[in-house]
């Protein structure tokens, strides 16, 4: 038989309408939209009892229990064995090195992180770890761990500034006159900007009981002489006389 006219002016076969015919509204739209509104209004609901969420412990189980890796990271000669789906998701570091087929990296399915590196086995594992968990790591992080991460987090370009936040606050409450002079020590042989100028920062600021520890007088002297010149920066401006030099000042004598 001849097509005949539609109704809407266009024209349609004389056998049964097509369920594809782009005519026909889509039904899936309106379903999805009618879900969306349930689960809102049942998680509003006090009296719906909700499952929590699980997928940072999904995800931290693959990385745990080592299932099914595809990417090796090599650090102080230790393996942790990683996904590749998570590397490119979380960092644009390790997005950069897989993506690039042209890449060393990319090819072997291996990272070797140098020694020269400001990075040990166990600051590596702990950004891995929050890669594939998220918070869960936060309440653990040990200060001498954060170190590390304060740049770190930066370095590999995470896809948010919330480590590198937590780290920096994690090393800040850990600060005291006792330990911070080993902290500037350390951060400044390792490189690890941030904590460095955290620690100076404390050291300026609390120098009257910091000057009385013996770990000062083991300083190297140009870690001395940037504490000198940050205490110089504390301290008034000296009065000029008209010839441009300082008023000599008198001492005063005990009355």
């Amino acid at each position: 038989s001849q097509p005949r006219p539609a109704a809407s002016g266009g024209v349609t076969s004389s056998g049964p309408p097509s369920t594809l015919s782009p005519m026909t509204p889509a039904p899936a739209t309106r379903v999805d939209e009618s879900i969306s509104k349930t689960l809102t209004l049942s998680l509003r609901d006090p009296m719906v009892d909700i499952p929590p969420p699980t997928l940072n412990e999904d995800l931290r189980r693959l990385l745990d229990e080592s299932i099914m890796p595809d990417f090796e990271v090599v650090v102080q000669d230790e393996v942790i064995h990683t996904h590749r789906f998570v590397l490119v998701a979380r960092s644009r570091y390790f997005a950069s090195c897989i993506l690039t087929s042209g890449m060393v990296e990319a090819q072997a399915g291996r990272l070797v992180i140098p020694p020269s590196s400001a990075m040990t086995a166990d600051a590596f594992r702990a950004l891995v770890r929050f890669m594939y968990a998220g918070d869960a790591i936060l309440g653990s992080l040990a200060p001498d761990i954060a170190m590390y991460l304060v740049d770190a987090a930066s370095f590999y370009g995470l896809t948010n500034h919330r480590l590198k936040h937590f780290c920096e606050l994690c090393v800040k409450d850990s600060f005291n006159e006792a330990h911070v002079l080993q902290l500037f020590e350390a951060s400044s042989r390792l490189s690890v900007e941030a904590v460095r100028a955290m620690a100076l920062d404390f050291i300026v600021a609390n120098f009257q009981t910091v000057c009385r520890q013996p770990a000062l007088e083991s300083l190297d002297k140009h870690l001395l002489i940037e504490i000198i010149k940050g205490l110089a920066d504390k301290l008034p401006p000296q009065p000029v006389s008209a010839g441009g030099g300082t008023h000599n000042l008198e001492p005063r004598t005990a009355s």
